[in-house]
């Protein structure tokens, strides 16, 4: 008797981020602010750890997508921050500053919902990082 072994095939689901290219915006986050600061010099970058809590809420951080930051030179000690929520399907962006390990909301921004034209809004979002600081926009 011979027996037949039929190999499964591993139904791959696709998610409604990976669907949605919400997963290749955020990978694609890191390089769009090197071509940023490449185009215009703003020293926007990646902050080197995530906050410990946004507006004193310490769950909140679990749900940020990005973290970018820029200094202004002639405010050193002040740290702007753009960051990026998930709230249902919509990535919203929030400028804020960022101070002893927390985050604190000045202004929120326009939300993405297309993620696959997310380019064009993450530009808006950096330039409106770039505005916070040189306004001196303060708590």
């Amino acid at each position: 008797m011979e027996i037949s072994r039929k190999s499964k095939k591993r139904e791959e689901r696709v998610t409604w981020e990976e669907e949605s290219g919400l997963i290749s915006f955020l990978s694609s986050v890191q390089k769009q602010a090197e071509s940023f600061n490449r185009e215009f010099e703003f020293g926007v970058h990646s902050l080197a750890s995530m906050p410990r809590d946004i507006d004193g809420d310490s769950e909140l951080p679990r749900k940020v997508g990005f973290v970018l930051e820029r200094r202004n030179p002639l405010l050193p000690e002040l740290t702007y921050c753009l960051y990026s929520l998930l709230k249902g399907r919509d990535l919203y962006g929030y400028i804020g500053m960022y101070r002893d390990g927390s985050l604190t909301t000045l202004r929120e921004l326009s939300p993405l919902k297309d993620f696959k034209k997310g380019k064009a809004v993450l530009y808006e979002w950096m330039r409106q990082l770039v505005r916070a600081s040189c306004e001196k926009i303060m708590l």
